[in-house]
């Protein structure tokens, strides 16, 4: 038992240290490329420094992007170097069976799944804001505005034309409508501001109510109190593209627009997108063990990278192909962003058990 826990260790070890390597090596050749490719956009204002500060601001968001194909490269680097020594020969001969060499090579891969959710709930958000300010020579909170957006709550429409995320609002119109679909109240204001919990405080605001007979009642008010269920933090979330928000963030403003209106699929593509992370991840290390136990057990250690590489990039593109040809042939995104894993989890299981 102690032999097999010293045994564990070692492969563990060596994997997750070729996997960090791997990621580390991956995403310093994203930043420089990247950095390269913005030379070429330089212009009066954005410098040569400028360009130096919006590609570092983005490394996290290069280095979650690669933290599959970082996982398959380490994994292939670990094993193969486990292989080239003679010791999966051993391990094997002793008794340990090869699902058990897996698992601990995924349990390795669980480092990178722990960073990738760290960099997509907290790092993130933070850091695409900061890298889109120096894009834009703007600061963060001239970014949270919107102009010209429309929402909906129940049988009220609302339109603003001005809003910010500190509860800012301007150019406010209201339109309360009947199930019927008849238009009941129809409010305007100049301004307003978020009060707590859904209220809202119009400025110079006037109410138009629709009378049963027909004929219309018009009210001016200094201040009117106005139930909305639009948060500021809603008003910051829709000027960020969806993939640049966490989880949670998803979660929280999914579960605000399933409520009263329809949640775009361009949410839900970003949000399942990121809770297929951890899985993309294991299937890539699975079918990295099934490279090294299977058909690339006698082939060259450059050539394994070789191949693991192109697997990577092309489950990468597939997968991002997939994903938004889901928002126009399939009822929900999750369908399409599973799919690729799933074939890639079963070539790898399939590979694996001819291996044994």
């Amino acid at each position: 038992m102690l032999a097999r826990r010293i045994v564990a260790k070692h492969v563990t070890k060596t994997t997750v240290l070729a996997m960090l390597g791997a990621t580390v090596v991956l995403s310093g050749l994203q930043v420089l490329f990247t950095y390269l490719g913005e030379l070429g956009s330089l212009k009066a204002g954005y410098g040569a420094l400028d360009a130096l500060k919006y590609v570092l601001w983005g490394a996290p968001k290069y280095l979650y992007e690669i933290l599959p194909i970082s996982a398959l490269i380490g994994s292939v680097l670990g094993l193969g170097i486990l292989a080239s020594n003679s010791e999966l020969i051993v391990m094997r001969a002793s008794g340990i069976s090869l699902w058990r060499i897996v698992g601990w090579v995924v349990r390795s891969a669980l480092v990178l799944v722990i960073l990738a959710f760290a960099l997509s709930e907290w790092v993130m958000p933070y850091t695409n804001e900061q890298a889109k300010s120096i894009k834009k020579h703007r600061t963060v909170a001239e970014l949270g505005t919107v102009k010209g957006y429309w929402t909906r709550e129940g049988q009220r429409f609302i339109y603003i034309d001005y809003a910010n995320s500190e509860g800012q609002l301007k150019g406010v119109e209201a339109l309360d409508l009947d199930e019927n679909y008849n238009l009941r109240t129809a409010i305007t204001a100049d301004q307003g501001n978020f009060v707590s919990n859904g209220q809202w405080r119009l400025k110079d605001a006037k109410q138009m109510d629709i009378l049963k007979d027909g004929n219309s009642n018009v009210e001016s008010h200094a201040d009117l109190p106005l139930a909305m269920a639009l948060q500021p933090k809603y008003v910051h979330m829709v000027t960020v593209d969806p993939e640049d928000l966490s989880p949670s963030q998803l979660i929280s403003i999914t579960s605000y627009m399933h409520e009263y209106s329809q949640v775009p699929k361009t949410y839900q593509l970003a949000f399942w997108q990121k809770m297929a992370t951890p899985f993309s991840l294991i299937a890539l290390v699975i079918v990295a063990c099934s490279f090294i136990f299977g058909p690339l057990r006698q082939q060259s250690m450059g050539f394994r990278l070789v191949i693991a590489l192109f697997t990577g990039l092309g489950f990468y593109y597939l997968q991002d192909f997939f994903g938004y040809a889901s928002l126009v042939y399939s009822p929900s995104p999750a369908w399409f962003v599973f799919l690729p894993i799933l074939v890639v989890f079963l070539i790898g299981g399939y590979l694996l058990h001819r291996a044994r």
